[in-house]
């Protein structure tokens, strides 16, 4: 190898070496950045945190009362509709129920076989 195709290496380590600290370089500020602004903004990101969250439970509450206002004003569809669901989960129960001994009825014989 001559001098020169040494001396070119050497050079291309060291670029990507320098290319390699200034990315961690510029991940650590990035990332850091955003913690150090934090802290030295603090009472305005608390004041942020705060709203947020204000900010979701009442559209939480919002959502809440306007299915009760709107159960109201829907007063009888509200109560079908509660009704319908009590049915089917009675219906539901009683075929979970039922169905093992009208099987067993159906199958007589072969059920008297496993006795």
């Amino acid at each position: 190898m001559c001098i020169r195709d040494r001396f070119k290496r050497k050079m291309s380590m060291a670029w990507e070496k320098w290319q390699q600290v200034y990315q961690d370089l510029k991940f650590a500020n990035r990332m850091g950045g955003g913690a150090i602004r934090r802290m030295l903004n603090r009472k305005l990101s608390m004041a942020w945190e705060k709203w947020q969250f204000t900010a979701a439970e009442l559209a939480h509450q919002q959502r809440l009362l306007a299915g009760a206002v709107h159960r109201l004003i829907k007063r009888k569809m509200s109560m079908a509709w509660e009704k319908w669901q009590q049915v089917y989960q009675d219906l539901k129960f009683a075929n979970r129920m039922g169905g093992g001994a009208i099987r067993r009825m159906l199958n007589r014989k072969m059920s008297m076989a496993w006795e």
